[in-house]
Parts: structure tokens; sequence; C-alpha cells
């Protein structure tokens, strides 16, 4: 055991010291990390941006506004008062006082007007009674969610810029920002889906994958076996001065199962549904309705959150919602892709088993791969039998040609076999 172990820790040290690993770290970690901190600073960038653009225009509206409602409002208690007081007061005869019907029907018209009055305020001001020195639309946590529906396409809604400068950077924004989230979810994706198979392949199908294992290993103990029976057939003895060790990396492509994608789907959905709950004060069905929208880019808008007023860790919860969305996206298109890839194999396997699909242009790209292996593995034989730089032949006897050629002769026989051996194998590797 100590022996075995030995190698591999020297496998495992040499790994870490070459430079095809940090190579292939430093490629992992900008090819995918790198899209990530793209976003993130796009996403922080463009809060900034619309709130300097927004909140000024967003503070002037509201005390418009205010001021609009409070003159509506001092109107309106003049008329109730000049009418109730001419009214009751014995200046006035009975012949001029209103009947209650009549009374009525004024009053209610003031109210109507007084009604329409302020949704026309609230519509052209986006007024809705708050205080202006305190509360505002445009909080940076607020802003940072407005960006990020915008650029994954959500939507909600709730916010939307006013000015036509806004407008205008909306637009560009929108335009560099949604292929830019489309490319960072692809990438994702594909990466998340093949840890998710790794994990799947180790953990939930552990002994499938040690059987699979065990029967690679027999096989090349049953190819190396042949290889040495038929060298003692020759009764030649090869030696090839080679470095490079030979891996079987043709792993099978695991496919997980779509029960599997759908229960890793729903956990993330039930896990955002109890935190926004405890944080919203939702009903645990809105919550988990509210994350299935989101993930699901609908965005209805109906539900959002960190919008109370007087709530101090909106903020937090805010940022909390923009980092479960994108990572709520990122799994989605995961477990999308994995179930695309088992819906796919799913029907291909029915597709042949009713005649419908051709087995042989299904296997036609793995049947290639398979010879153009063996192929080569064949010319590498041939090439460590015959190529004298690297070959050092055993103790076999040569074949004399004493009895029939003289030294000479038998110098250009050997030469001529060599070359026409080499033009074999360099046929070989042209076909």
């Amino acid at each position: 055991m100590n022996e075995q172990s030995e190698p591999e820790d020297q496998k495992a040290k040499s790994m870490l010291t070459s430079k095809d690993f940090w190579k292939k770290a430093t490629t992992f970690f900008f090819a995918r990390l790198s899209l990530l901190l793209m976003v993130g600073i796009y996403a922080v960038a463009g809060a900034f941006l619309f709130r300097l653009l927004e909140e000024h225009k967003e503070a002037k509206d509201c005390h418009e506004g205010r001021g609009a409602e409070l003159a509506n409002i001092v109107n309106l208690k003049s008329n109730l008062l000049t009418y109730i007081q001419y009214n009751i007061s014995s200046v006035s005869t009975d012949n001029n006082k209103d009947n209650e019907t009549v009374a009525n029907t004024k009053i209610e018209n003031w109210l109507t007007e007084f009604r329409d009055q302020v949704l026309e305020i609230r519509s052209t001001y986006r007024f809705s009674g708050q205080d202006c020195t305190t509360s505002s639309q445009w909080t940076f946590p607020r802003a940072l969610l407005f960006v990020m529906t915008i650029f994954t396409t959500i939507g909600y809604g709730h916010i939307a810029p006013s000015t036509s400068e806004g407008q205008i950077v909306c637009i560009c924004y929108a335009t560099i920002g949604i292929p830019l989230f489309l490319m960072f979810l692809s990438r994702m994706s594909s990466v998340l889906g093949d840890m998710f198979r790794f994990l799947y392949s180790r953990v939930c199908c552990f002994f499938c994958y040690r059987r699979k294992i065990k029967k690679k290993e027999e096989q090349n103990k049953m190819a190396r076996a042949e290889e040495e029976t038929e060298n003692n057939e020759n009764k030649s003895k090869v030696q090839v001065i080679d470095d490079d060790e030979t891996k079987d990396e043709d792993e099978e492509k695991v496919t997980v199962p779509l029960t599997i994608t759908m229960i890793v789907f729903t956990l993330y959905i039930i896990i955002g549904a109890l935190i926004f709950s405890n944080f919203e004060d939702w009903p645990v069905v809105a919550a988990g309705y509210f994350c299935f929208i989101t993930l699901s880019t609908i965005g209805f808008g109906d539900y959002v959150p960190g919008q109370k007023e007087d709530d101090q860790n909106s903020t937090l919860k805010l940022i909390f919602g923009c980092i479960y969305l994108l990572i709520g996206m990122a799994i989605l298109a995961m477990c999308f892709d994995l179930m695309q890839e088992e819906i796919i194999a799913k029907f291909t396997w029915l597709g042949k088993k009713m005649g419908i699909v051709d087995k042989e242009e299904d296997e036609e790209e793995s049947e290639e791969k398979e010879k153009e292996k063996k192929g080569e593995e064949n010319d590498e034989k041939k090439n460590e039998e015959y190529v004298g730089d690297k070959i050092e032949y055993g103790e076999s006897p040569v074949p004399s040609y004493s009895g029939f050629v003289d030294k000479d002769d038998r110098e250009t026989m050997s030469r001529m076999r060599s070359a026409y051996l080499q033009s074999v194998v360099q046929r070989q590797k042209r076909y």
C-alpha cells in the first residue's frame, strides 16, 4: 500500500508544480470568474449612474406633487367649511338652504373631484404621500435591483427612469448588459453542469463508477497480456524510450435524471421562499411564487422585496435578493441544460427502439473517434517497432540470408524492408 501511495503523492505534487496546471487554473479564472466580476462591476456602475440621473428629478417631482396635493386639500376644506356654515347659519333663509339630497350631491362632487386630482398628481409627479426629505425610490440598493431587472430581462416595473437622459441610458445599458449577462449565464451554467455531473457520478453513482473503472482496468490488463503474448511468440523484446504515460480519458458523459434536476431546482426555490417569507413577512406560498416568477424572468412585479419605508434592514435584504437572483438564474440555466440533455437522450433511445432514428447516424461520431484512436495506437506500435532511434532490439536471432545472398545484398534488403514498412505506416496515417 505504501509503495502505491508514494507514486500517487508524487503525481499530485508534480501536478501542482507543473506549468500546465497553473495555466489551466488561470484560463479557468479569466474565462469564468472574470465574467462574474464584469457583471458585478457593470451592475454597480449602472446603479450609481441611474441614481445620479434620476434622484434629483425624483426629489423635484416629489416636492411639486406635495405642493399640488396640499393646495387641493386646502381648496376642499374651504369649500366644505363655507358650504356647511352657510347652511347652518341664521342669516340664510329656509328658501336659500339646500335640502339633504342637494347637499349630499354637492359634497360628493367635491370629493370626486378631489380624488381625481390626487390620482392625477400621483401619475404626473409619482407622489404617493411620502416624505420627500427622507424617502427615495432611487437609493443604491433599489437602483441595483433595478439595473439587475434590466439585463436579466425580468422587468418588475416598480420603478422606471423618468428623465430623457435616463431613458436613453437605459436603452444603451440594456443593449450591452443583456448579451453580457447571457454570456455569463451560459459559461456559469456549463461550469455548474460539469460540477454537478462530477458530483452525481462520484456520489450518487459511486458504485456504478467503481464498476466502470474496474472494467476498464480489466480491459487494460487483457490488452497488455495479449501484447506480451504476441511479443513472446515473435521472440522479440521491444523497449521504447518514452516518458509520457498513457491515460484513459475516454469517460462517458454522465446524464443526470430529470428527477434529480427538478429536486435541485425545487429545493432552491423552497430555501428562497423561507428566507423571503422571513424578510418581508410574506406568506410562504407567496414567497415561493415570487422566487419562481423572478428566476423564470417572468417578473410580474406584484411582489418586490425591500419596499418597506420603515425597515432598517432593507438595504441588506435588497443586496441579498440580488445575489439570490444571480445564483438562482445560473442554477436554473444549469437545470435546463441537464434536463435538455436527458430529454434528448430519452427521445434518441426511444427513436432507436421504434426504428425512427438510424443507429449508424447517431453512433457515427463515436465510431469515427474509436477508429482514429485505434489507428493512432497501431501507428505508434509500428513506429516503435521500426524506428531505429527509439528501439532497442533484444536477444532474438535475426534471420540469416547467408545461404542465398552475400553481406552487401543483405544490408540493401534490410534497408528496403524498413523503407517499405515506413511507407506503409505513413499511408495508414493518411487514411
